[in-house]
């Protein structure tokens, strides 16, 4: 296929033209991420590998369902920087996972239907993978704590205030640990089979993960001095020129994770016996 090099250039291209509409507060082309994915659905497509076809074509088409349906709706002229709804204390697991359900089930996908019996991680990558792990880990309970021991300050200044409870908070990030901790464990298996491009994808999408912990907490009744986080801090301050840097940046660094792991994963493969060259 002549046309096949192209299509995670203008797949970027696309993906530029969304984060400018997040950045600016004004969609440029409301459709520009679904039919940026859909471009690496095709490019996923052609790549037509020996083993498995489907795998990378059915994870990313979780990711277009997941773009349609939170595309901003004609005639709106702002976009939404958050995904999530109004916070309910009671489904705080939903909140957060309403944010990243599909970046997990992207991860899920990968991990679970890819063949890994030939990934050889090495020393560096392993040791290199637990450190990512520990300062995920160190991040979540910082926050949680930070959290917790807020709330109870405020409840102790302010008897009438409730506040949400730890397993309320505790819930509201699950989804997106649990996405943080799959991409480190993708980016290893991938590393092991020398995709290395594929694993800095894998990398930048954890970094995503985090930025939704944050994003997880921040519809919660918190007391107003708690900083709502470093990696989304910069979402709450907005002025009329740059409405939100914060998802702006996240945005980028989502859909350029997306596009190296697909890239990383199809450019080179092989067609399966008896399928020829199209175009």
């Amino acid at each position: 296929m002549r046309y096949r090099p192209i299509l995670p250039t203008a797949a970027g291209a696309l993906a530029a033209v969304h984060v400018v509409g997040i950045l600016t507060g004004v969609p440029l082309l409301r459709q520009a991420e679904v039919a940026a994915l859909l471009l690496l659905v095709v490019y996923a497509l052609t790549a037509r590998p020996r083993s498995r076809p489907w795998v990378v074509p059915l994870a990313l088409t979780v990711l277009v369902v997941d773009a349609f349906a939170t595309m901003p709706p004609a005639g709106t002229g702002r976009l939404q920087v958050l995904r999530s709804g109004p916070a309910d204390l009671t489904l705080g697991f939903l909140t957060g996972l309403r944010m990243s359900w599909a970046a997990l089930a992207f991860v899920l996908v990968l991990l679970v239907a890819m063949r890994w019996r030939e990934a050889r991680p090495n020393r560096l990558v392993l040791t290199g993978a637990t450190l990512a792990a520990a300062l995920v880990a160190g991040y979540a309970v910082l926050r949680l704590v930070e959290v917790h021991l807020a709330v109870r300050e405020a409840q102790r200044v302010h008897p009438g205030y409730g506040g949400p409870t730890g397993v309320e908070v505790t819930a509201a990030v699950l989804a997106p640990l649990v996405v943080a901790f799959g991409t480190i464990v993708l980016a290893v298996l991938l590393a092991g089979c020398r995709r290395r491009l594929a694993a800095s994808g894998a990398a930048l999408l954890a970094l995503v993960a985090l930025s939704q912990l944050d994003a997880a907490l921040a519809p919660l009744p918190l007391p107003s001095y708690v900083d709502r986080g470093a990696l989304f801090t910069s979402a709450f301050h907005a002025n009329t020129s740059v409405p939100a840097p914060g998802p702006a940046v996240a945005a980028a660094i989502e859909l350029a994770a997306y596009l190296l792991l697909v890239v990383g994963l199809c450019a080179h493969q092989r067609p399966s016996p008896g399928t020829g060259r199209a175009g």
